[in-house]
Order: C-alpha cells, then structure tokens, then sequence
C-alpha cells in the first residue's frame, strides 16, 4: 500500500419544520452505494475548508443556501488505502425547502425521516445512521 491516499467528505442535516431530516437517495448507476440513501454531502476539494465544502455540496445538488451551525460528529474509516474522515455538520437553511431541486444524475429522490423512521432509510451500522440517531437524541 505504497499509494496511500486520505480524503474528506461533508455532509449536512436539514432539518424540517416538522422535524424531519432531509436524505437523498444515490442513483442506481453510481459505483459506489448505488440506491442507498444518505446525508446529503460530498468531497472536500483541495484548498477548501469543510464548511464551505458543505455550503458548495448543498447548494450544487439542491439549490439550497446554508450556512453550518456546529459539527455533530465525526468519523473515519479505511478501505484498501483510502482512508476516508468525514465530518457530519447540522445546517441552517436559508432557502425554502420547499424549492428542493435535484439532478437524478446525483440524487434518485429525497425523502423526509423522522426520528421513528431513521432505521427504515439506513442500516443501523451505516454512519448516517450513528449521526442521526445521535442528532435526534439531543
């Protein structure tokens, strides 16, 4: 494993007006989790801090206008040699979320999840899980 290489991802929690939190669903044609639902987030790219990251990520996939309030957890994991940090932040939206736009070449749909339906979306091993459990225990 000469060819090490670390990355950052983002990802951000909207939240509703009836407490529900914002998950987007990965196209079935994507390599990696192809159908599985997730956080809304991306890559940090190179020069970037996470929170503009989240702030750029948020606004490409669905035209919304956040702004983070705190990091609710972070995490990290490695598979082969990429080892893979990433940073769960909770946002404050500055749009109307009843305006979500999305491109189904980067999101096959969204949904809504209460606290009660979390399990329904996500594996309980999965980390969007781990930080939304913790998320709504708060």
């Amino acid at each position: 494993m000469d060819n090490k290489i670390q990355k950052i991802i983002v990802s951000g929690i909207i939240k509703n007006k009836n407490q529900e939190v914002l998950l987007a669903q990965r196209p079935l044609h994507k390599k990696i989790a192809p159908g599985i639902y997730h956080i809304p987030g991306g890559h940090v790219e190179f020069g970037e801090t996470p929170e503009q990251a989240i702030v750029r990520e948020i606004f490409e996939e669905f035209g919304l206008n956040v702004a983070p309030i705190k990091v609710v957890r972070t995490f990290s994991y490695i598979v082969d040699n990429i080892h893979t940090v990433g940073i769960n932040f909770s946002l404050n939206v500055n749009s109307d979320i009843c305006n979500i736009k999305f491109n189904q070449q980067d999101t096959q749909s969204i949904a809504w999840v209460n606290k009660n339906d979390v399990g329904t979306y996500l594996k309980n091993n999965d980390n969007d899980y781990v930080t939304l459990k913790k998320f709504f225990e708060k």
